[in-house]
């Protein structure tokens, strides 16, 4: 980053402040701009460094381009506060404004998509930094505190990245997020996070903190205005609180005894909704027999009808009802409205709420159905105790007809047709089936990866021969112990030849797997012919390229420090003994992004007995399907890796699953601390059985062959369990699907100790929201005039 000197090197311009008294903003250090005032936290912390002799800090002051400062009578520089927020100029606001043309690496139709999918998700953002502007007090004064390039501003409490309104230390520039601010004003005695100090050691008291924001002006609400205007004008669809007026008529108070039938036309409304996004043309030409359901939804009911919907509980239902979770489509089958074309129609397998609007029964003589007599239908289906097993199943093999989808896309159907399996990595219609399972929160699979790359890259002996003086850290796969001290061709040396492994002190070789290597964001780095091989080759490139179309991240401005999405390297030995299927090579536990991991390689070591029996066994212990193993047994393809990956949305049951099984074993479950994010847990196969039969949990159980790609959702807790010796690299990415996952994981984060992992939010997924829909909106607008035309 260019440092432009000082307006104090200049002494004419010195000169000119010190005659006219004229405030000017701090474009310099504290210790290099003015050593007698107030220093921030960073420039006493560097200082202290430099007289150490350690090396200087890598942080950056947290008062430059904030404080403003001043010549007083007497040529004294002097502290004169700081910017407030309508004292940006061009270059400032232009960050946070929508451009009135085309964007780059952006069309129309993705725009759309994307406004469809994260709208609602940035009102709600617009609408809780309003929340907390009203919360401040008429006579603070809010500060301005503009972006620095290259620098992600933090949380010093819970390292938090800031978005925008935040509270600061005009002393030391202290910060803290919204977050963090509350829980210490609600002083509830709960020392989740604890404070740093201020100057000689004085208290951090949240009411000595001045309120600051980083977005210019009123940008952020000019933009959340702009968005409600093109989404209308483009038609584009809006749930956002400030949009949704639909059940306004339900938040008034209720008679006591009407509150059940209020609650069941509360459920019925959910449900219609449902049904008309599963009903294909519902949006745009409802039909004569659905259009009382399009008035329900829109809340165009007349009294009289009103009265008829509501319909009496019977007293002897005493039963709750069934949240929509019971209406979700079965396991083993897609049931978007989409389903219709992902899967061939049959009266058997579509989804029972559209075989309620299809079925024949309750048909007035014009052979319409009556309101009621759907209602009734669907409150049936909605108290019955009706579980997944009483679903039909299809069959194993389904293949989406390239006639119906438009589309050629070779592919077939894993895990009891739950998993969607493309065949070709470069297919150019891939992403549009890809986006139909993948916006249902399910992992896809793409295979043959392997005959587009270049073997000769990912072979062990490569990495052997250009790395293996390295030091580096292993981990032994069974006892999580991690091993210092050795190198990188100490791992290489075994990956294919058991007797050259290390071994533990009882003499038996060790089942490793390279700690972080390459570290942090150095693969691109360490590894260039390796990462353009891999760009050049990973499936989905809309997604899973830095500058993909659907890769979300791809819209944050080079001004920001951009997240950390990879790619990064997997690289472990095999866990093949019968006695290894209770461990994992990567114990269960979720990301906060979406991610694309790819087998690059598999080596079957030399040195141990009966490896394809013990390997079968294992796939068929995983609870494979038969397609899965016929991959292996018959078309001899080389299995890597057993992955379990569950759902995000059953996330929170299965944390309570393995809370539950620590306290059968007497373990604590500290407050910081999490079964999932620790990576603490391997569900073996009666773990999983446990949580199938006791939480109605069943994930997906694949086998990834070399050459495959498995997609994990974000959110999505997995785990997985090395067959053989495994090359595996991962991209990650944010997919428009999947924001919502990110944003909470965010939030869960914060509350693990300041030693996790995955403490740190490196993902910026505000800021990513924010200029996502920026651009959005900015291609809608510069093709407005579109709109006009017939």
């Amino acid at each position: 980053m260019e440092v432009r000197k000082s307006i104090l090197s200049d002494a004419s311009k010195v000169k000119k402040l010190q005659q006219s008294g004229e405030a000017f903003v701090q474009d310099g250090s504290c210790n290099n701009i003015a050593p007698h005032l107030h220093k921030c936290r960073e420039c006493r912390l560097d200082s202290y460094r430099k007289n150490k002799e350690q090396k200087d800090s890598t942080v950056f002051c947290r008062f430059f381009h904030f404080r403003r400062l001043q010549f007083n009578k007497h040529g004294i520089l002097r502290e004169e506060g700081f910017l407030t927020p309508n004292k940006y100029d061009p270059e400032a606001i232009s960050l946070w404004l929508p451009l009135s043309r085309n964007v780059v690496g952006l069309d129309l139709d993705t725009a759309k998509y994307i406004l469809a999918n994260i709208g609602d998700h940035f009102c709600q953002l617009v609408i809780s930094e309003k929340e907390v502007m009203s919360t401040i007090e008429p006579h603070r004064q809010v500060a301005w505190k503009r972006a620095v390039r290259g620098v992600r501003e933090m949380c010093d409490v819970c390292d938090t990245t800031i978005f925008n309104l935040h509270w600061v230390c005009s002393k030391c520039g202290f910060g803290v997020c919204v977050d963090c601010y509350r829980m210490k004003k609600k002083n509830d005695g709960s020392d989740t996070f604890s404070w740093f100090k201020c100057v000689k050691g004085q208290v951090h008291e949240p009411e000595n903190l001045m309120p600051t924001q980083i977005i210019p002006g009123k940008a952020l609400y000019d933009v959340g205005d702009i968005v409600h205007s093109i989404r209308t004008k483009w038609g584009i669809k809006a749930n956002c609180p400030c949009a949704n007026k639909q059940f306004k008529a339900l938040s008034k108070p209720t008679l006591k005894e009407d509150s059940k039938q209020v609650l069941l036309l509360s459920h019925a409304m959910s449900v219609v909704q449902v049904c008309l996004s599963y009903y294909p043309y519902a949006s745009v030409n409802t039909p004569p027999s659905l259009s009382w359901l399009s008035n329900l939804t829109s809340g165009n009911v007349n009294k009289e009808n009103k009265e008829k919907l509501l319909i009496p509980i019977p007293k002897n239902e005493n039963k709750p009802l069934q949240t929509l979770p019971s209406l979700a489509k079965p396991a083993a089958a897609l049931q978007t409205f989409n389903s219709a074309i992902l899967t061939p129609v049959s009266n058997n397998n579509t989804g029972f709420l559209r075989n309620l609007l299809n079925s024949s029964g309750g048909k007035t003589d014009n052979g319409l159905k009556s309101t009621p007599k759907i209602l009734d239908d669907i409150f049936a289906s909605l108290v019955q105790n009706r579980t997944i097993t009483d679903l039909p199943k299809k069959p194993q093999g389904l293949t989406i007809k390239p006639t119906i989808m438009g589309f050629d896309t070779p592919h077939y159907w894993l895990c009891d047709n739950r998993l969607l399996c493309l065949q070709d990595p470069n297919n150019e219609s891939n992403w549009n089936v890809f986006r139909e399972c993948w916006k249902q929160g399910q992992p896809v699979m793409v295979s043959g990866v392997h005959h587009k790359l270049n073997a000769d890259l990912w072979r062990p002996e490569s990495f052997r021969k250009e790395f293996g003086q390295q030091e580096v850290d292993l981990v032994n796969c069974r006892t999580n112990e991690i091993i210092t001290g050795a190198t990188v061709g100490d791992f290489w040396d075994g990956f294919e030849d058991i007797s050259s492994r290390l071994r533990t002190e009882e003499g038996e070789p060790m089942v490793l797997k390279l700690k972080d290597w390459p570290p942090g964001e150095d693969f691109r780095d360490m590894m260039p012919s390796r990462f353009d091989d891999l760009m050049k080759n990973i499936p989905l490139p809309e997604y899973t390229r830095r500058g993909g179309k659907l890769n979300l991240a791809s819209r944050l401005p080079n001004y920001f420090v951009r997240p950390d999405l990879g790619p990064k390297m997997y690289n472990a030995y095999g866990l093949i003994t019968p006695e290894d299927r209770k461990y994992g090579t990567t114990n269960l536990h979720l990301d906060v992004s979406d991610a694309a991991n790819v087998m690059v390689y598999v080596g079957i070591p030399k040195g141990q007995a009966d490896q394809e029996e013990e390997v079968l066994k294992t796939i068929q212990d995983g609870d494979s399907d038969e397609l899965t193993i016929k991959r292996f047994t018959e078309s001899r393809e080389k299995p890597g890796a057993l992955w379990h990956i569950y759902a995000a949305k059953d996330t929170e049951k299965i944390r309570e699953f393995l809370k539950k099984v620590a306290e059968e074993q007497g373990q604590e479950n500290p407050v910081d601390h999490d079964p999932i994010h620790d990576q603490s847990w391997y569900l073996d196969r009666s773990l999983r059985k446990r949580l199938h039969q006791e939480y109605g949990v069943q994930g997906w159980a694949i086998v990834q062959f070399l050459g495959d790609v498995v997609f994990i959702p974000a959110g999505a807790p997995h785990q997985v369990h090395n067959l053989y010796s495994c090359i595996k690299v991962a991209e990650d990415f944010v997919s428009p699907e999947h924001v919502k996952h990110c944003f909470w994981l965010t939030q869960e984060f914060r509350y693990l100790s300041h030693t996790h992992t995955n403490h740190e939010d490196k993902l910026q997924v505000k800021n990513v929201i924010y200029h996502a829909v920026k651009d959005a909106v900015g291609i809608l607008r510069a093709n407005e005039s579109s709109l006009s035309r017939p």
